[in-house]
């Protein structure tokens, strides 16, 4: 054999290695379309039940040591998706669940040492509130004495589904559904149908479920 007919062999193998990959990518980017289209039916029809049964939402949300949020009602969810080109098709960028947990009351929380400070912050950033702050400076020398806080002490609740149409996996990013944090939750595209829907939909009325205990990797990241 002629050192041609091996450059040809191996042009050969390249070529359909390459055809292996492209089927592969097809196969994964339609799974994962299949689950997101799944998704987002399945939690439309969720959020109208959702938005007449109002179920409390089975969390304590600490503000700080001594100030906590419980009993809120989970209201007004809705549906969002979008978009997206991927390998010369259209195909989902996204599909998300909001809702808010209200408690409708009024708080104001006050804090004089910057740790203190910072990290009622970071507490208030993930729980998607806006807070009126004041600084309050001493007289006379203008050092600070203490920064009051006050807000409507309603939280954000967000489920997102963020595909991955080459990898053929989905990530759950779960936003103040079980305490003020964001749980990250991956699953094989094959992995979402109904029945993992049903597990999340009962963690979200307050109900035992397995959602994250199916998941093939889960990360949590707490304000």
């Amino acid at each position: 054999m002629g050192f041609l007919d091996d450059l040809k062999r191996q042009a050969d193998a390249l070529k359909s290695k390459q055809t292996e990959d492209t089927a592969t990518l097809a196969r994964n980017a339609a799974l994962v379309e299949a689950a997101c289209k799944t998704t987002w039916h399945y939690w439309m029809d969720l959020a109208q039940q959702l938005n007449v049964l109002l179920p409390t939402a089975p969390v304590r949300f600490s503000l700080d040591k001594v100030t906590a949020l419980e009993g809120l009602k989970r209201r007004d969810f809705r549906v969002d998706a979008r978009r997206k080109q991927h390998r010369g098709q259209e195909v989902f960028d996204h599909v998300v669940i909001h809702a808010q947990q209200t408690s409708g009351r009024k708080l104001t929380l006050n804090k004089d040492f910057p740790p203190e400070i910072e990290r009622l912050e970071s507490r208030l950033r993930q729980a998607g509130i806006a807070a009126e702050t004041e600084w309050i400076r001493h007289p006379d020398n203008g050092r600070l004495e203490q920064v009051r806080f006050s807000f409507i002490a309603d939280v954000v609740l967000t489920l997102r589904l963020l595909p991955d149409h080459d990898e053929g996996k989905l990530a759950f990013q779960l936003m103040n559904l079980d305490g003020l944090e964001t749980v990250t939750a991956t699953f094989a595209a094959f992995q979402v149908t109904s029945a993992l829907l049903d597990q999340l939909a009962r963690g979200i009325v307050g109900e035992p479920n397995d959602f994250l205990k199916l998941a093939e990797s889960v990360r949590r990241v707490e304000a």
